[in-house]
């Protein structure tokens, strides 16, 4: 495999898996002692981005950890490629490829089910950041809706 061109020419997208989708409020009946007593004072979503080539198969995988002073909120969800035959592929093109064409796929994703989490909470829902490619590999701010009155 020579290019990320190359590769986006070959690989097809044939599913969407999720690992994780969860949400705690912060507000519960939580018990001292029980290690979900932290305090978060700023927001922040911490992303993680990682990869797996296995035969003919590409699975990017994208997870993100939500924490508002409200709950924490966690959705895990990967995208899952196939080429038509097994390929080698570099470490950098197989990086290059999950962030700049499989993160696209799996970050909506992530927001359904972070805003989905927060809405089945009853608490305020954080809004990822809308991802701009020219800032593909850093990490995400959280934007906070406000409560409609």
């Amino acid at each position: 495999m020579a290019s990320l061109e190359e590769l986006q020419q070959l690989a097809e997208l044939i599913d969407i898996i999720y690992y994780e989708v969860s949400g705690r409020r912060s507000d519960g009946f939580d018990q001292p002692g029980d290690g979900t007593e932290e305090e978060e004072t700023d927001d922040r979503a911490d992303i993680q981005l990682m990869q797996r080539m296995q035969g003919n198969r590409l699975a990017v995988r994208t997870r993100a950890l939500v924490i508002t002073s409200e709950g924490r909120m966690v959705a895990d969800v990967a995208a899952l490629f196939q080429t038509p035959e097994p390929v080698s592929i570099p470490a950098s093109i197989a990086k290059r490829f999950a962030e700049v064409i499989a993160t696209p796929v799996t970050r909506p994703y992530l927001r359904e089910a972070i805003h989905q989490s927060a809405v089945k909470l009853g608490i305020a829902a954080p809004l990822l950041s809308v991802l701009d490619l020219e800032d593909v590999g850093l990490l995400p701010t959280v934007a906070r809706r406000k409560p409609v009155a």
